[in-house]
């Protein structure tokens, strides 16, 4: 193995998982391999721990802890008990709010279901509500329909709308005049199998280096002991501050700029294939 890292940071939709929302085998082998040969492993996903427990489960690793929403919220695993958690600052959330449905939008509000006993309260809106219901009913979560918003007792991790292609331009300018970069974070994330657009709002620091430094930090490893492989823009800033970042080859092409690294394809798997060159002190071929 390669001891010049120490801790491995994956992504899971579009990384770990592939175009089928399946886990790999391989993938799966290769993490357990990682962390048989000491390497701390952490799960980083957009996803929050109730949307991502079936992956927790198939993956059935001692993995002590992992990244979910964005950052958002750091979680003890297997038992998912919360660790830290960075919140929107009531006043901001209204602000939100109160922004969307003046566009008609639904809005989706996340909290630490830990902390309130509820995963999301949702706010219905004009636009898309299709979409949003059939999300729901899917999704692993427990939601509060709310007529109209008034704070709750404890602040969310993310604010969340679905927007259609031909708005998204216009609307992350206009959202980011009425917020900026130190009041609101603001990802912007493509799902294909939709053909539409989620825009993700959180607190300012938030991101999913902000995670995984608030879990190495007192572990004693440092940055650049991180691997980090990840395919979306909401994987940029742990790519960038890991000791080594690793684009899958389906990435964004921001994240393949940002990476030192480039995988094979979630498809291919990709993660299984960074993970043998990483153990086998093989990481001679570089972008």
């Amino acid at each position: 193995m390669n001891d010049e890292y120490r801790f491995l940071a994956v992504d899971v939709d579009g990384t770990l998982l592939n175009s089928r929302n399946q886990l790999p085998a391989a993938n799966r082998e290769a993490l357990h391999r990682a962390h048989g040969a000491g390497m701390k492993v952490c799960l980083c996903t957009g996803r929050s721990v109730a949307e991502a427990r079936s992956v927790i489960d198939q993956l059935s690793l001692d993995s002590d802890a992992g990244v979910f929403v964005f950052g958002a919220i750091v979680s003890r695993l297997p038992a998912g008990d919360t660790l830290h958690r960075t919140t929107i600052p009531e006043p901001t959330t209204t602000r939100l709010v109160s922004y969307f449905r003046s566009r008609a939008y639904p809005v989706l509000v996340l909290y630490d279901v830990v902390q309130t006993g509820v995963d999301y309260r949702f706010v219905p809106g004009e636009r898309n509500p299709e979409v949003f219901e059939q999300w729901l009913a899917m999704a692993p979560a427990r939601v509060e329909r709310i007529d109209d918003w008034h704070p709750g007792s404890h602040d969310p991790v993310r604010v969340t709308i679905i927007i259609a292609p031909e708005h998204i331009s216009d609307t992350m300018a206009s959202l980011q005049r009425e917020f900026p970069p130190d009041e609101v974070k603001v990802n912007p994330i493509f799902a294909p199998n939709y053909g539409l657009h989620v825009v993700e709002c959180f607190a300012p620091d938030v991101s999913k280096w902000h995670g995984i430094t608030q879990l190495a930090g007192p572990m004693g490893i440092a940055g650049s002991e991180i691997v980090a492989i990840g395919d979306d823009i909401n994987d940029l800033e742990m790519i960038r501050g890991a000791g080594l970042g690793i684009a899958m080859g389906n990435a964004i092409e921001p994240i393949k700029e940002a990476a030192s690294w480039q995988a094979p394809t979630h498809d291919a798997c990709g993660v299984a294939a960074a993970i043998d060159a990483l153990l086998a002190g093989d990481l001679s071929y570089r972008r």
